[in-house]
């Protein structure tokens, strides 16, 4: 009996992998911009106030994420 898991390829591995890296960036940048709304109220002028929030969000649940031991 053997055992038939599913396998990806390489390259399918590499595409992967590459979305992970473009996630991590974005979230970096992310946070970096958040920074900025927190640290300087004019600069929210140029977006919706929604957006602002919704940006603090994501990078605070991406935060406690990754606090917890979450990996990505």
């Amino acid at each position: 009996m053997g055992t038939n898991i599913p396998r990806l390829s390489r390259e399918a591995q590499r595409r992967i992998e590459e979305s992970f890296d473009n996630d991590r960036e974005a979230h970096e940048l992310l946070d970096l911009i958040v920074m900025e709304f927190t640290t300087d109220p004019m600069s929210v002028q140029c977006f919706d106030e929604r957006i602002v929030e919704r940006a603090k969000i994501c990078v605070a649940k991406r935060k406690n994420f990754v606090a917890s031991g979450g990996i990505l």
